[in-house]
């Protein structure tokens, strides 16, 4: 903190027995200090004189306030919802600070405070939705660190405006020359060398702009992504009709009822039967955002790819007999073991023998990549809605390996707390339909990914043993959708049919493992 606020601070102890005057040098002018007093200033690294005069005066005091704003926070990522501010209007904050918590369309991640200094301006409200390049907050820094963080060559963003307490003058006196004229862009020289980082330039490129128009503060005339995005900010700004002021309107709109996003599908009929009278009801318009918005994204983009969907049986007889070791083994580790890790961990093996199924298709499907680690989504039901966050590296990770990662992912999405990495990097999915009873899905894709699959419940079937006598059976239906661009169903027959030996004879499986 300066020593000008120190003394703000100060005054109201030190004004309750002295007039004081606080010059512009942060030092204090007064009348007989006590020793309390004289103790107070000396902490505070403040100087003082005697004078005869008894009076109060505050030289007001020129402070920088800079917006701090969304910065790009990858993925493709445009907009983000607020989840909860932890800060307010005049909290003191620091570098790493936490701003707040916001949640994208992929993940919930906390903003942190880049500037030392006070929070003068709060710009959202929680459930606001906040456009990267917005600013979130302003904060008041030192005429110092404002330098640092506004370069002489590049547009102010900050707004200067003077320090006001309580027994102030109410006279300003403005610098002679000073004009409030937002100064005009150096002209760009199309010559000069651009320097600068990859994920600038495809931010740059993403947003059509040429980067020899953005003037860069960085080391010999580097640009940073800041200088990127305060270049594509002014651009917006001179638009006729800003984008904040759109929000406005829309926000001037008659209020949205909202409830819990996993409900929004959920409907009431217009009109009920009460006491043999009809009574009307109103309808509930409810806003699709968060991870429902993301719902519709990802499936708008699935319809657009031809696929086609393969079933199967396989008999869970010898892995539903691993049930109490299976149990014993979690307890001895302390975590929960079930079928699903030993059926993620037989995919990811029956993987090794088909890499065309664990594979990427570019967007104008003109060449496919074949993933060398299998990073397995699992489709995973939660209060918030369908996440799909995913394990990485399954092929070397051991089945309570697994079973712990699925531990860890369940407890974030259920608290909505999965970051970017935990829900990107996707290869390969699965969907365990039969933890809500269900027995075969047409599961959709997870565009880029080419390959998904769903498991059913485990049921006990009447089956044939090779004597031809009946005897109950442990059955699970298995569901496959695949990309007919560039999978045929005989590949993914295939898959499925290895995926069945390992299960069905889990010795096989064994043997196969690395």
């Amino acid at each position: 903190m300066s020593a000008f606020r120190r003394t703000l601070k100060l005054l109201p102890t030190i004004q309750r027995s002295y007039h004081v005057t606080v010059n512009r040098k942060c030092s204090v002018v007064h009348s007989s200090p006590t020793k309390r007093v004289k103790t107070m200033l000396s902490s505070s690294s403040l100087s003082y004189t005697k004078s005869r005069d008894i009076h109060t005066t505050i030289t007001q005091q020129q402070a920088t306030i800079v917006p701090f704003k969304l910065s790009d926070i990858g993925e493709g990522i445009a907009e983000v919802t607020i989840k909860e501010w932890y800060v307010s209007v005049g909290d003191e904050v620091a570098q790493f600070d936490n701003i707040c918590e916001v949640q994208s369309d992929k993940a919930t991640v906390t903003i942190t405070c880049r500037y030392d200094g006070i929070v003068r301006a709060v710009h959202f409200e929680t459930e606001d939705v906040c456009r990267v390049g917005q600013a979130l907050v302003d904060i008041e820094v030192s005429d110092e660190e404002a330098e640092n963080v506004l370069p002489s060559n590049s547009p102010s963003e900050s707004v200067p405006v003077p320090i006001q307490t309580q027994g102030s003058s109410s006279s300003v006196s403005t610098p002679a020359g000073s004009q409030t004229s937002t100064p005009a862009p150096a002209t760009p020289d199309p010559n000069r060398e651009i320097l600068t980082t990859p994920a600038v330039r495809k931010l740059a490129a993403d947003n059509k702009v040429d980067l020899v128009l953005v003037p860069g503060t960085g080391k010999g005339g580097r640009i940073t992504k800041d200088d990127l995005l305060n270049f594509m900010s002014s651009l917006s700004s001179s638009e006729p009709v800003p984008q904040v002021q759109q929000e406005q309107v829309v926000r001037q709109e008659p209020p949205i009822a909202t409830i819990p996003t996993a409900h929004f599908w959920n409907s009431s009929p217009t009109s009920q039967l009460i006491g043999g009278a009809s009574t009307q009801l109103e309808d509930t318009v409810v806003e699709i955002k968060g991870i429902a918005k993301v719902m519709v994204r990802t499936m708008t983009a699935a319809q657009q790819v031809p696929r086609f969907t393969y079933h199967d049986e396989y008999s869970m007889d010898n892995i539903v007999q691993l049930k109490e070791l299976m149990k014993k083994l979690g307890k001895e580790h302390k975590t929960k073991l079930t079928f699903m890790p030993l059926l993620i961990k037989a995919a990811s093996q029956a993987l090794n023998e088909f890499p065309m199924i664990n594979a990427h298709v570019n967007a104008d499907c003109t060449a496919v990549t074949y993933k060398a680690s299998h990073n397995i989504g699992i489709a995973t039901d939660t209060p918030h809605g369908l996440m799909v966050p995913n394990i990485k590296n399954v092929q070397n990770l051991s089945i309570l390996d697994i079973a712990s990662e699925l531990e860890r992912l369940k407890t974030l999405s259920e608290n909505n707390k999965l970051s970017t990495d935990d829900v990107t990097g996707g290869t390969f999915s699965l969907s365990n339909v039969g933890a809500v009873g269900g027995t075969y899905a047409s599961p959709m894709l997870v565009v880029p990914e080419v390959c998904i699959g769903a498991f059913g419940k485990i049921q006990t079937r009447p089956a044939f043993n090779s004597a031809g006598e009946v005897y109950p059976s442990n059955t699970m239906c298995v569901s496959w959708s695949g990309d007919h661009r560039v999978l045929d169903g005989a590949t993914v027959a295939r898959y499925s049919n290895t995926l069945k030996r390992y299960l069905e004879d889990p010795n096989l499986l064994l043997f196969h493992l690395k």
